[in-house]
Parts: structure tokens; sequence; C-alpha cells
């Protein structure tokens, strides 16, 4: 088993340095894992980062039409944790029936492994590997795994910064908001600054509760009309100092420079408490949001700050997020 891993990782380093193409990359290293981890069916998701939903980009032994009909939510079961909290989760038939059902593909499984896959500290979806026998989850495999969907991740990492370079923006001209690459490459900056002066820094990540709800009923380009414009009230309630960037489909991420936790949350609170006589849109819409909020801790690295702000989120989440409420 050793050697077959090692030989896995060695492959799945040289399909990266010769690939360009993220999907290509990453089918050719599921492909060898089938053989040294007998696993029967296996998926790359992601989150769409038009609709919100997730979608299968990579599959072995999953049918063309399963994959796309697949659209799910992110929710707060396996699937939430992965995004928000746990970087590798095992889900056994039998214990947790909401878990098994969050990654129920066409057909029953004995046990899957699930893995986070993020780029610069944004978890951008889950590598899934499905077994028909339990599999123990030694130190050894647990690292190789762990390798394995780190090499994924530098796929999709490495074909958007090409896609970047391409593009040579910085900001969307839909929201005025950064692009999350660029964003990062500025936080990342300020962060080493911040650590090297012991000043305080700190980051929010906000996501609108009803995206999915106003898409379903008004459509698409309604939905995103209101992020548009929710947008635009947010930058105009925070400070000139503040970095706003756009981090998902219906969700803000934002840097306070020099600003402590409690001073962040005087700040946020007040917009959210604003929020709530705010209508939207031709339709007269009104949103709330859910907020996680994180301040650096000094022996903390730049994706753990980004990390313990999603999990913060996540917690928002499960409590009923919404701290900010519509009026009924």
């Amino acid at each position: 088993m050793k050697d077959k891993m090692l030989n896995d990782l060695c492959f799945a380093i040289d399909t990266l340095s010769a690939q360009e193409n993220a999907a290509h990359t990453i089918h050719e290293i599921i492909y060898e894992l089938k053989n040294s981890l007998d696993i029967v069916s296996a998926v790359l998701v992601e989150k769409n980062l038009h609709n919100d939903y997730l979608e299968i980009k990579n599959r072995y032994n999953v049918s063309e039409q399963f994959t796309r009909s697949y659209k799910r939510g992110i929710g707060t079961n396996v699937i939430g944790r992965i995004f928000y909290s746990d970087e590798l989760a095992v889900v056994l038939k039998g214990e947790n029936e909401d878990d098994y059902k969050d990654l129920l593909l066409e057909h029953d499984y004995e046990m899957v492994i699930v893995l986070r896959v993020s780029v610069e500290g944004r978890v951008l979806g889950f590598l899934a590997l499905y077994f028909s026998n339990k599999v123990e989850i030694t130190e050894q495999l647990r690292k190789f795994l762990i390798s394995i969907v780190k090499l994924c991740s530098e796929a999709i990492r490495k074909e958007k910064l090409l896609d970047f370079v391409k593009e040579m923006r910085s900001v969307d001209p839909q929201t005025g908001l950064l692009y999350y690459h660029f964003f990062y490459q500025k936080l990342k900056e300020e962060f080493d600054k911040n650590k090297r002066m012991n000043i305080p820094m700190t980051v929010a990540i906000m996501d609108m509760d009803n995206f999915k709800r106003v898409m379903g009923v008004y459509g698409l380009d309604t939905a995103h009309e209101l992020f548009k414009e929710l947008a635009d009230e947010l930058r105009a309630s925070v400070r000139g100092i503040d970095m706003l960037g756009h981090y998902g489909t219906d969700e803000f991420i934002i840097y306070m420079p020099n600003t402590t936790l409690n001073d962040a949350e005087l700040v946020l609170n007040r917009f959210l408490d604003n929020l709530i006589h705010k209508r939207f849109t031709p339709n007269n819409l009104c949103t709330s949001l859910s907020m996680g909020i994180a301040s650096l801790q000094q022996d903390d690295s730049l994706e753990e700050l980004l990390s313990n702000t999603q999990r913060a989120l996540y917690k928002s989440k499960l409590k009923g997020g919404k701290i900010s409420r519509c009026d009924e």
C-alpha cells in the first residue's frame, strides 16, 4: 500500500506539472486512485459561483445523466462541516443517516472519505472517495489523501491564476467588489505587515440568507441585482479604510485594518441593524445576512485566520444565521 501511495503521489505531481487544464489533471489523479485504494466511485464537487449550487466537476464510475442532474446546497451536515470546519470527514453506512444522505450519489455505499478542496483560503468544494468496504484510516493514509487533495487544489489554483492573468482585472464591474484572487493578494500583504508590527486586523465573511429563495421566485437576474445593490449598501456603510471582496456567489469578505474584534462588530452590526428597513430591486425585496468574524491571534497563519472566519460563519448558520432579520 505504501509503495502504491508513493507512486500515486509522484504521478499526481507529474500530471500537475504537465497540465494546465484542472479538470484533466484531477481526472487523471482520480483514475490512478481507483487502483491503489480500491475505490468504487469518486467525485470532485465544486460550488458554482453563479448560482451557489454544488456541481460535479470530475467523476469516476458516476453516470453522465446523474452528473448533469446533481445540484445541491451546502447545508449544515457533513458537506457543511467540510466547507466551514473540517478538513477531512468519514461517513459510514448506518451511523449518521443525514450525513449518509448528504453524500449519496446513485448507489448505496459502505464508506466515503470526503476532503476539503480550497484555494488561497477559500473553500471551493470537496473530493469524495467511495468504498464498498470499510477502510482503516491510518495516519499514513490520512496524510496521503490530504496531499492528493492539495494537488487537486493546486491544479484548480493554477488554472484560475492563468485565467486571471488573461483577464488582468482586479474589480468585478458588476458589483464594484474586488475579485477574490486580488483581494487575497492584498490581504496577504497586509497580514505580513500586521504580523511584523503586531497590529490588530479583523476579517468578516457575510452570506445572504435568501439568495436561493429570491432566485427561485424571481429568477437569477433579480438575485444578482439584489446582491449588487446589497454590495452598494455595504460599501456605503463601512469605513473608507476597509477592503471589500466578492467571496462567493452571495458572499462578501471584508478586511478591517487596525481593528479589534469588538470595534469591527460595532461597525458591522450597525450596518446589519440598518439593513432591516432597507428594500432592494424594483420588486421591493428585503434581505438579511449571516456573519462570521475573526481577528488575528498571535500564532495565526493567514490560512488559520480565514479558516476561523469560515467556522464562525458556519456557527452562525447553525444557529439560524440572520443576525439581521427582515421586518415581518
